[in-house]
């Protein structure tokens, strides 16, 4: 996890993130309601003139190939993330994510309680074919426990600067915590979430499968 999301349209991030320089990309980039890696979403990092949106690839090569869509949070001092730490992070904005419940593979769609948009903890990565993201993952709270054991690391509008710009190792460290329960709210959607060539608003709906267990805890 996490790999399915909700990507909001290019105006929409410009409008919520308030970044000094917006590659034109970003504008022009539309609504995807399925999410998957390989796709682009809008990321924000530090430019030369402050916060910077721009788009990377969902997706960072490994050197034995295939892509890590997910970093873990307790593994960003070592391996291919110790070189990104210091100076590849960044924001993914999302409106929420999917994730899928066990044995019967139903899809969850999870966002946060108060509407706003999902401001995920990321690294960056650049090579000569573009830019790659990956969003990372930490220990789950109770608004995902009994779906998944692992969840995207939230980071609160106040954390955003500090996780942009701080240099000390612990400092970032503290910063890729478990989101406070109670951050994210969830519903069971329609199995076509689970083919990328589906998009469109109708997959958010919530449905009533008998897939869904009435005790998840």
């Amino acid at each position: 996890m996490c790999g399915r999301g909700v990507r909001p349209e290019g105006p929409e991030l410009v409008e919520a993130l308030e970044a000094l320089e917006v590659d034109d990309e970003v504008r022009a980039l539309p609504a995807r309601y399925n999410l998957a890696p390989t796709d682009p979403m809008g990321v924000l990092s530090r430019g030369t003139k402050g916060r910077r949106l721009s788009i990377a690839r969902w997706g960072v090569p490994r050197q034995r190939g295939g892509l890590a869509f997910n970093a873990r949070g307790d593994r960003l001092r070592s391996g291919m993330w110790r070189a990104l730490l210091p100076r590849g992070r960044v924001v993914v904005p999302l409106l929420g994510f999917y994730e899928w419940q066990r044995p019967h593979r139903q899809p969850w769609y999870f966002r946060r309680g108060d509407g706003a948009l999902l401001l995920l903890a990321g690294l960056v990565y650049e090579d000569p074919d573009g830019r790659h993201a990956t969003i990372i993952t930490t220990e789950p709270s109770t608004d995902i426990a009994g779906i998944h054991d692992r969840m995207p690391a939230v980071l609160e509008p106040d954390m955003v600067e500090p996780w942009l710009a701080a240099s000390d190792p612990d400092a970032i460290a503290s910063l890729v915590v478990t989101a406070p329960a109670g951050t994210l709210v969830r519903h069971p959607v329609s199995s076509r979430v689970n083919n990328v060539r589906n998009d469109g608003p109708e997959l958010l709906d919530e449905v009533t499968p008998a897939a869904v267990q009435t005790e998840l805890f």
